[in-house]
C-alpha cells in the first residue's frame, strides 16, 4: 500500500457538560484530527494533541508532513529523516496522529482491531475516570465522584493546585469520602498551572495526600525541572507520575536514567504514536505505564488498543465528555473510528478558542 494523500483539520465539539473547565474559554473544545488515505482505498484516522492548544496550526502542519509522505510505504517512518525539527515538539506531536492514522489502515487491511494487529488480546485493562476539575468545589467532587461510581468506575482521578489549599483538602475529602476504597489520583496540573509549586511545597503536598491514601501525585513540577522530580521520588512516600507533555524517546529516556517518576504517562497523540510508545514501554515496563489520554474518542480508542496490546497498568478515561465522541464511531476494525463529512461540517473549527491559560 503507497500514500496517496493526507490532510489534517481542527475540528471543535460542546462539551456535554455545561461546566467550563480550567484553561478553556467556553465548554467547546478543539481536537486535531488526521486522514491518511492509500491507494487501495483505505482510510485511516489518527488524533494529534497539538488540537487542543493549537487546532489551527494542524491542516498547515500537515499539509508540510504530507511532502514526505505521498508515495510512500506504510511502514517508512520519516520522521526520522526530518532533521531537527521532526524530533521532537509540534512536529512530532502532529506526527503522532499520522503514526496512528497508519496503524488504522494496517489493522484494517488485516480486518482485524488495532490491538490485535499488534499482538495483543481483547483482555480487561485497568480504567480511572479522570475529571475532577480544578475550579470544582468540594460539593462539585462529592457530585462528580457519585457520578463516576454510577458509570462503574472505582478509580478517579482530580485536579488540585488552583484553589486555596486549605479548599484543596476540603475537596479531597470529599473525593476519598464518596469514592470509598477506590483508588484516588491527583493531578497538580503544574506543567500548565503558571502558579508554580517550589520543592518544599511539593513534598508537603506529598506528605498530606498520604492521608488520602493516594495511589499517585501527577505533575507536581513543570516536566523540565527533572532534579526536582527525582529528589521528590525518593523523598516521597507517594508514587510520583507524568510524562504526558514528553514527546522525544530522549526525554522518556532522561525521565528513566535520573529516576524522576515511578509511573510514566504516555499519550500515543502526543508521544510520536505508536511505534515511539512501544519504546516508552520498553523502557519503563508495562506496569509502570499508565496511559494519558485528553482529546475526542479517537484518542481514546487509540490509547485503549495500545493499552491492551501492551497490557499497561492503568488508562486514563477522561469525563470530559465530548458531543462529537457520539457521531464517529466506527467499526470494530482498526481502531474503531469513522469520521464522515457531515460530522466535519457539524464540527466545523472555531477559532481562537484553544487552551489557554
Amino acid at each position: 500500500m503507497k500514500i496517496t494523500k493526507v490532510i489534517g483539520y481542527g475540528l471543535s465539539s460542546p462539551v456535554k457538560s455545561k461546566f467550563t473547565y480550567y484553561g478553556y474559554q467556553t465548554n467547546i473544545k478543539n481536537i486535531g484530527i488526521v486522514e491518511v488515505h492509500t491507494d487501495n482505498g483505505l482510510v485511516g484516522f489518527g488524533e494529534t494533541y497539538a488540537g487542543v492548544y493549537c487546532a489551527e496550526l494542524i491542516e498547515p502542519t500537515v499539509k508540510y508532513l504530507e511532502n514526505y509522505l505521498l508515495g510512500a510505504d506504510l511502514n517508512n517512518n520519516i520522521i526520522d529523516n526530518i532533521p531537527f525539527i521532526g524530533r521532537s515538539g509540534l512536529i512530532k506531536c502532529v506526527y503522532s496522529g499520522i503514526d496512528i492514522a497508519i496503524h488504522d489502515i494496517l489493522s484494517k487491511n488485516q480486518n482485524v482491531p488495532l490491538y490485535q494487529y499488534l499482538g495483543g488480546k481483547n483482555t480487561d485493562i485497568k480504567l480511572y475516570a479522570s475529571n475532577g476539575s480544578s475550579r470544582f468545589s468540594p460539593k462539585q467532587i462529592e457530585d462528580d465522584v457519585k457520578h463516576i461510581t454510577d458509570l462503574g468506575y472505582t478509580s478517579y482521578k482530580m485536579r488540585i493546585g488552583v484553589q486555596d489549599k486549605s479548599v484543596d483538602l476540603k475537596r479531597l475529602e470529599s473525593a476519598r469520602k464518596y469514592l470509598g476504597e477506590g483508588d484516588l489520583m491527583v493531578d497538580a496540573i503544574m506543567g500548565t498551572n503558571p502558579i508554580k509549586w517550589n520543592y518544599n511545597e511539593a513534598l508537603n503536598w506529598s506528605k498530606n495526600l498520604e492521608q488520602f491514601d493516594t495511589l499517585w501525585l501527577e505533575e507536581p513540577f513543570t516536566p523540565t525541572f527533572i532534579d526536582d522530580y527525582s529528589k521528590l521520588c525518593l523523598e516521597s512516600n507517594l508514587k510520583v507520575a507524568g510524562g504526558e507533555s514528553l514527546n522525544q524517546y530522549l526525554e522518556f529516556k532522561t525521565y528513566k536514567d535520573k529516576k524522576s517518576v515511578d509511573i510514566i504517562q504516555p499519550d500515543v497523540t502526543n508521544s510520536g504514536g505508536v511505534k515511539e510508545c512501544v519504546k516508552v514501554i520498553n523502557l519503563f515496563g508495562n506496569k509502570n505505564t499508565a496511559m494519558h489520554v485528553w482529546g475526542s474518542q479517537v484518542a481514546i480508542n487509540a490509547n485503549e488498543h495500545f493499552s491492551k496490546a501492551y497490557e499497561v497498568n492503568y488508562l486514563e478515561v477522561p469525563l470530559m465528555e465530548l458531543e462529537i465522541n457520539d457521531y464517529i464511531k466506527g467499526e470494530g476494525i482498526g481502531i474503531g473510528i469513522n469520521i464522515t463529512d457531515d460530522v466535519k461540517s457539524k464540527y466545523k473549527l472555531k477559532n481562537k478558542i484553544d487552551f489557554k491559560i
